[in-house]
């Protein structure tokens, strides 16, 4: 395959940085432009010290370089890419929203947590989630794909094996690193705040926006309602994303051979007997997975570990990629 010319809006943020990496290191992607408002007219370079191989200098998001493109990455808070998306599929070109813009189907759901109302909600229902170890033939035909958040991404896959049984109830207890809270706050003061420091967070109000991306999902593949509470947490510590589930069902006849099973083709994925760790995976693409059962009758205890900038955001986006123009999922990775 010819390389492609892709796009990236909103390259200036951890996400987008880390997007950029994996891109420069692509064999079939060509980088055409890379949007920055706050960098616009800087080169990437001199931005980025890592990327002094990138000629092209940060554009305005509305620029016409990106519809010479043949796929655009959003890597924008929440209400950008919604604005921008129609035109660029008109033109005929894919898109892969890190965002969270695409992520919820139901509108009211969305307009509930997010406190807008969706301007393209003609679109939510041509959008494929873009949780590439569940859903890849789904991805492969898309044109408009919504990558998952990094808890869901953490949670989603340590839990789908599981939905197999009749699950009464699960408690997602998540730890991230303050990464995920975007540069802008983490400059802005979190990194201190967060020092030798440990806390939840999101409790108030609704609770975390992920919350409402988890439920939709547990319930597409349980094909069943199921009761979920879901605590998130800051930790000291830039990358990561550790997720324990407490998974209330029938445990008698359930082993890790149940995972192993149902990741027998997903290389990213990894399968452990032993307690995952973050330090194994920040900056990589896997997902480490293990299962215990608890002292509690009935319980499983799962956890799940990946880096939330690769595998909980760019990585994914970047497999997502591989799967919509017919390449191999973990092309090079």
């Amino acid at each position: 395959m010819n390389k492609k010319n892709i796009g990236v809006i909103g390259g200036s943020g951890y996400g987008g940085e880390e997007l950029l990496s994996l891109i420069s290191n692509h064999e079939y992607i060509n980088l055409k432009a890379v949007s920055s408002r706050e960098h616009k007219g800087k080169p990437i370079s001199s931005v980025f010290n890592s990327f002094v191989n990138f000629d092209l200098v940060f554009v305005d998001p509305e620029d016409s370089v990106f519809l010479e493109c043949e796929a655009v990455f959003f890597c924008t808070p929440h209400g950008v890419s919604m604005s921008m998306t129609k035109a660029l599929l008109d033109a005929g070109i894919k898109i892969i929203d890190l965002s969270a813009d695409f992520r919820i189907k139901d509108h009211d759901t969305w307009k509930k947590w997010y406190g807008t109302e969706h301007k393209e909600p003609d679109l939510i229902k041509d959008s494929v989630y873009g949780l590439v170890d569940i859903y890849a033939e789904e991805i492969k035909k898309a044109n408009l794909v919504a990558v998952p958040g990094c808890y869901p991404t953490a949670s989603l896959l340590g839990l789908a094996p599981i939905l197999s049984k009749e699950v009464k109830n699960i408690i997602i207890d998540a730890k991230s690193g303050i990464s995920g809270a975007g540069r802008s706050t983490v400059e802005g003061g979190m990194k201190k705040d967060i020092e030798e420091n440990f806390k939840a967070y999101a409790l108030h109000g609704h609770g975390h926006r992920h919350y409402p991306e988890i439920k939709q999902e547990l319930a597409r593949i349980a094909n069943a309602d199921i009761k979920l509470s879901f605590v998130p947490h800051l930790v000291p510590m830039m990358r990561g994303i550790y997720a324990s589930m407490y998974v209330s069902t029938d445990t008698s006849n359930i082993d890790i051979g149940l995972f192993k099973d149902f990741y027998h083709s997903s290389k990213s994925i990894i399968i452990k007997k032993e307690v995952p760790d973050i330090a194994s995976v920040v900056n990589t693409n896997e997902c480490h997975i293990s299962m215990f059962k608890t002292t509690t009758e009935n319980q499983l205890l799962i956890i799940s570990a990946i880096d939330n900038l690769v595998k909980g955001a760019s990585g994914q986006a970047i497999q997502c990629f591989n799967l919509m123009f017919g390449l191999e999922l973990d092309t090079s990775f």
